[in-house]
C-alpha cells in the first residue's frame, strides 16, 4: 500500500463506539499491552486517546468491518499468510493478497506514523485503534493463512453440547471455556507475568517475524480436528484442556508485541 493511501485511510476517523461487549481475548491483549507501555509512549497515547483505556478500542476493527469507507480500506488486516515454510516474505503476501494483510499493515504503520505529531489527531486515533486490533489478530490461530494447508475453520463443529462455526471456537470459544467465568483482566493478571529477558526475547523484530513465529507455533492445530483425512466434529473439555495453553501462550505474546508495537511509535 503507498504511504499515500494510507494517510487518506487514517483520516477517515468514526466518532468514538460505546463498546457494550468484548471478546476476551481482543481485550485481555490489550490491556497487557497498556500495562506494558513505557511512561513516555503512554503520555503521547493519551493525547489522542484522552485516557481512554486501551481495551476499549480492542474491537473497533470488527464493529467497523463492513461500514463504508473501511469496509474496503481495512479489509484483509484482519488475516496474516506464510508459505510452507512459516515465513512471511512481502513477496508472498503480495502474491497471496495483494498486500492486503496485516503484517503489511503494521510494516505501512510505522513508517507512516513517523512524523505522527504532525498529522491530524483523527487520523492518529484510528492508527491506534487499528494497531491495537491488528496486533492480536494476527496471533489468533484462526487468523492465520498458509499457502498450502486450509486454517480459516469456516466450517461447523459441536463444542461443549452446542452448535458452533470452528473459526469461532478459536475466537472465542476456548478462552471463555478454559477459565470459566474469568474476565479480560484476570486473563490479564494471569498472564502479565514474564520477565524482563523473556520480554525482551518474544518481541524482538516487528510484524513479520511475530507472525512467522506465531505461525510455526499454531500450524499443528490443523491436524487437531482431523482423524483418518475426516473432521473431528464433537469438541469436548479435553480439546479445551488441550487448547487452552496455547490460547495463553497466544495472548500473552501478542500483548508484549503490541505494547513494543506502540512504544517504538509513540516512545520517542
Amino acid at each position: 500500500m503507498k504511504k499515500s493511501t494510507l494517510l487518506l485511510i487514517l483520516a477517515l476517523a468514526l466518532p468514538q463506539m460505546a463498546m457494550a461487549w468484548g471478546y476476551i481475548g481482543h481485550k485481555a491483549i490489550a490491556e497487557i499491552a497498556e500495562r506494558n507501555l513505557t511512561p513516555k509512549a503512554k503520555a503521547n497515547i493519551e493525547r489522542y486517546t484522552g485516557g481512554t483505556p486501551l481495551h476499549e478500542y480492542s474491537l473497533w476493527m470488527d464493529f467497523v468491518v463492513a461500514k463504508p469507507p473501511y469496509d474496503k480500506a481495512l479489509a484483509g488486516w484482519h488475516a496474516s499468510i506464510t508459505d510452507v515454510d512459516c515465513t512471511s516474505p512481502k513477496i508472498i503476501r503480495n502474491r497471496y493478497r495483494n498486500g492486503r494483510d496485516g503484517v503489511t499493515a503494521m510494516e505501512d504503520f510505522r513508517e507512516s506514523l513517523k512524523e505522527y505529531s504532525n498529522m491530524p489527531d483523527s487520523a492518529v486515533l484510528t492508527a491506534i485503534k487499528c494497531i491495537v486490533h491488528i496486533v492480536a489478530d494476527f496471533h489468533c490461530p484462526t487468523h492465520m493463512r498458509y499457502v498450502d494447508l486450509h486454517n480459516e475453520g469456516k466450517y461447523p463443529v459441536t463444542f461443549l453440547g452446542n452448535r458452533w462455526d470452528y473459526h469461532a471456537v478459536w475466537d472465542t470459544g476456548i478462552v471463555e471455556a478454559y477459565h470459566k467465568g474469568w474476565s479480560f483482566t484476570d486473563y490479564a493478571n494471569h498472564l502479565n507475568t514474564l520477565s524482563g529477558k523473556q520480554i525482551k526475547a518474544i518481541t524482538k523484530g516487528w510484524a513479520q517475524e511475530w507472525f512467522e513465529h506465531s505461525s510455526r507455533n499454531v500450524r499443528p492445530i490443523i491436524y487437531w480436528v482431523v482423524n483418518d483425512g475426516k473432521t473431528i466434529e464433537t469438541l469436548d473439555m479435553d480439546f479445551v484442556n488441550k487448547c487452552g495453553p496455547l490460547a495463553e501462550t497466544q495472548m500473552q505474546n501478542a500483548g508484549y508485541r503490541l505494547a513494543k508495537a506502540l512504544n517504538t511509535i509513540f516512545g520517542k
